[in-house]
């Protein structure tokens, strides 16, 4: 009995962190290869370039764990960065031209999540309709700029300074610090996750389902309009497609980290781990000498694998139970 528990406890790890083993090896092994890889300027700099993804991935976070996806956040960093710098340029306050990108997202989110909630959609549903708004939105970014790149006129001040040195780092700990507490310490927290395991019986228990699940997308339209901002204040400038495939890279970190692809489990803190980790992993392969378009085949593949042991992990589990209960 002894040794069959503890070959369960190392299948439950491999299982649910196989793959971010596999990729702290190639970071090991990088490491072996070029010293300069480990000093602590690149990490700062991967950790600080990645910070903006990591954001965008909290928020879908809280949708993937309630039973859903949102494809519209890369477009709606794409609109954020727009609006703040068109904002700012226009001589707005930098303070009021940031709520502006914010309250965008919040819109974006709203949208989202009453439509979902109004025809009661699952997973598919989700997919389809926030696919359509990244279509949306993506071409409402485009209108002000034309398509084209804006350069910001932008002083010292706020805005400047919040996408620069250790910033970006520190505010996407603090989100995910905030956002793990609710997850993990409050009856909202929990409503999310019952939601995600079986909807209709979260639904029969009293849970206000339609309203939780509008707040899930509001959570994450803001999350990446403020990641969008981050993005902009960096690099002073705008880009209308600059969140083009966001929603891909933010899915994989949550997916690596370990959440469940199916919903009702998972973790904001393990997805800032699963951030960080491809963040560091891309760097590696760009030291490796591995082109972007080979590293966009790699991160596919890892999402596949991932959403593969996640539905393997629940087959093995299901297993178990039915064999001690005969």
């Amino acid at each position: 009995m002894k040794e069959r528990i503890n070959r369960r406890s190392v299948m439950n790890l491999m299982l649910n962190n196989g793959i971010l083993m596999v990729i702290i090896l190639l970071i090991i092994v990088t490491g072996f290869i070029e010293p300069n890889f480990i000093s602590w300027s690149n990490l700062v700099n991967v950790l600080r370039q990645n910070a903006v993804i990591g954001i965008v991935a909290c928020g879908i976070t809280y949708c993937i764990i309630g039973g859903a996806y949102d494809l519209s956040v890369g477009s709606t960093v794409s609109l954020a960065g727009v609006i703040t710098i068109i904002s700012i340029n226009s001589g707005m306050n930098e303070f009021l031209a940031i709520f502006l990108a914010l309250l965008a997202g919040f819109a974006v989110g709203l949208v989202n999540g009453s439509l979902i909630s109004m025809i009661n959609g699952r997973a598919g549903e989700a997919f389809i309709i926030t696919y359509g708004m990244q279509v949306v939105v993506a071409s409402i970014a485009l209108f002000p700029s034309n398509g084209l790149f804006i350069a910001g006129r932008v002083s010292d001040g706020f805005f400047k300074t919040i996408g620069r040195g250790y910033w970006p780092i520190i505010l996407f700990l603090a989100i995910t610090i905030i956002l793990e507490f609710i997850l993990k310490d409050t009856a909202y927290g929990r409503h999310v996750c019952f939601i995600g395991t079986n909807m209709d019986a979260a639904k029969m228990s009293g849970i206000r389902i339609k309203r939780r699940r509008v707040s899930f997308y509001v959570i994450s339209g803001v999350l990446a309009s403020f990641a969008g901002i981050l993005l902009c204040s960096r690099v002073t400038s705008s880009n209308p497609t600059a969140g083009l495939a966001y929603e891909m890279d933010a899915i994989a970190a949550v997916v690596v980290g370990g959440t469940s692809a199916g919903g009702g489990k998972g973790s904001v803190f393990r997805t800032f781990i699963g951030a960080i980790v491809l963040g560091i992993m891309s760097n590696a392969l760009n030291i490796l000498g591995i082109t972007a378009y080979h590293q966009q085949i790699v991160k596919g593949l890892l999402i596949i694998l991932a959403v593969a042991m996640d539905l393997w992990n629940k087959q093995i589990k299901e297993r178990w139970m039915a064999n001690e209960r005969t």
